[in-house]
């Protein structure tokens, strides 16, 4: 009797490890091709999932077939055309039928040896879902668990890289049934702004103040001025950054050789009009007087207005050797100032003179530094060599009284 039961038990059990048809997943495998591969589940107990099949098996099945259908009911929805250094952003997977399966990252162009090439990384993903660090890059990429739910719209927060790639595409590949869809978004080119300060103290020039850190990134600090030299140093790029509320505020930059009254000191004012940016050029004949228009303009190589913030970006070139008699020989040692104001209408208003920072020192651009104005405090330092490096990274930042 009890072998009887003994084997019904058996057969039971054995009926019950029945599998169906194999299904389309995303695997690491899928992370180039965006082809799913089929797998094996078991969901007739609770937390079942794949079962390894042979690969003789995966020989008898035919290949993924992809859909060639021109409106998928599926789509890749973002607010965004550009993408900044380090921001985070709203993706949405939106579709009118359910689906089974689905892969989600951000591609910029591909690799020479033909490999894709993923950018950013998911910072919130939907609980269904799991991160994939497709090609070595963590959190790269976001696929489903795997579960035997229907699939519908979807919210990820993606962050984007601290470096420019380039334009990129969203790509998502989505099975419904025995097929999968491939879909891509409109290219989203990266927006320079704000500069990157990788290169502070080594190979450009730059300043800025903080208030949330001593060294704190370019998205939190309030004004910002990076420099550099051109490849046949006959310019100076200079870009220019600061939070302007509206059209009655400006930053600006000055070079000079009075420190102390700012006499004949030469600034480049950028500010705001409506939505537009604009660069002037001013002469501050000293401190006790408005500043007046310069004969000799600037012209304006790059701008950008950052709506969440307010903050406002110029960039420009000038010549460090006088070009006409107007403009100032930038190859001399100058005092460096950096300074928010007030503006009405097209006269600008200077600070009190302990709201202007300055270099302390008289430099020329050939000096590389890094200046950081923290809470009332400057932090400087002085990099004309390697050696300057490499006695910058040892040492701990030093902070002086502005």
């Amino acid at each position: 009797m009890i072998n009887v039961l003994l084997s019904t038990t058996t057969v039971v059990s054995l009926a019950s490890l029945v599998l169906s048809d194999p299904v389309l997943r995303y695997k690491l495998g899928s992370c180039n091709s965006l082809e799913p591969v089929y797998v094996e589940e078991n969901w007739q107990y609770p937390g079942g999932g794949d079962v390894t099949m042979e690969d003789t098996d995966l020989q008898l099945l035919d290949d993924p077939k992809k859909s060639r259908g021109r409106n998928p009911p599926f789509s890749i929805q973002i607010g965004f055309d550009q993408y900044r250094r380090n921001r985070e952003y709203t993706i949405r997977l939106e579709t009118e039928e359910y689906f089974d399966s689905f892969m989600l990252h951000a591609r910029a162009k591909d690799r020479p040896d033909g490999n894709a090439t993923l950018v950013g990384w998911f910072v919130t993903i939907p609980t269904i879902a799991m991160d994939l660090h497709c090609l070595g890059k963590r959190k790269s990429s976001v696929a489903d668990k795997g579960r035997p739910v229907k699939l519908g719209n979807m919210t990820f927060t993606w962050r984007a890289p601290p470096t420019d790639y380039g334009p990129i595409k969203f790509v998502a590949s989505i099975v419904q049934g025995k097929e999968y869809t491939v879909l891509e978004t409109r290219q989203v080119t990266f927006n320079a702004f704000p500069v990157s300060i990788r290169g502070c103290g080594r190979e450009m020039s730059c300043f800025r103040q903080c208030s949330t850190s001593p060294t704190c990134p370019p998205d939190e600090s309030t004004y910002m001025v990076v420099m550099t030299l051109t490849p046949n140093k006959k310019n100076v790029i200079i870009s220019l950054g600061g939070i302007v509320e509206d059209d009655e505020e400006y930053v600006a930059v000055g070079f000079g050789d009075d420190k102390q009254h700012l006499h004949s000191v030469d600034i480049s004012v950028c500010y705001r009009e409506g939505e537009n940016i604009q660069l002037g050029h001013y002469l501050v004949e000293d401190k006790m007087g408005p500043p007046y228009l310069h004969r000799s303009p600037l012209v304006l190589t790059g701008s950008d207005m950052d709506p969440r913030t307010n903050f406002i970006w110029c960039q420009f070139r000038r010549p460090i050797m006088p070009i006409t008699m107007w403009d100032l020989d930038l190859s001399q040692p100058l005092f460096h100032f950096y300074f928010h104001g007030e503006k009405n209408m097209s006269r600008i208003e200077l600070p009190e003179m302990d709201h202007i920072w300055n270099s302390k020192m008289r430099r020329n651009f050939s000096e590389i530094t890094n200046d950081i104005q923290f809470s009332g405090r400057a932090s400087t330092s002085i990099i004309p060599s390697p050696l300057g490096v490499c006695l910058l990274t040892m040492a701990a930042v030093m902070v002086i009284w502005a």
